[in-house]
């Protein structure tokens, strides 16, 4: 298994992002634009990566969540 990371800036710190397996390029980079809306937001670093994942999950995988997850991460998103 290979392991696809990508350092990004973030809060003032580089970060290593893992690539997903299942995730394709534009998938990752729209992720990674995902995150930055996070950092403008001033959210933790360990946050901001949880709350990416879900993002993903949610639009790619078409995953369920509570409406308040879900709500959350649609008013970032826009």
């Amino acid at each position: 298994m290979e392991n696809n990371y990508k350092i990004i800036n973030y809060n003032n710190n580089q970060q290593y992002l893992l690539q997903f397996n299942e995730e394709s390029d534009y998938q990752f980079n729209k992720r990674i634009e995902f995150i930055n809306k996070l950092n403008q937001l001033n959210i933790n670093w360990n946050n901001a990566l949880n709350l990416s994942k879900i993002w993903y999950s949610i639009t790619f995988k078409k995953c369920k969540y509570n409406n308040d997850i879900y709500n959350y991460i649609k008013k970032i998103d826009n």
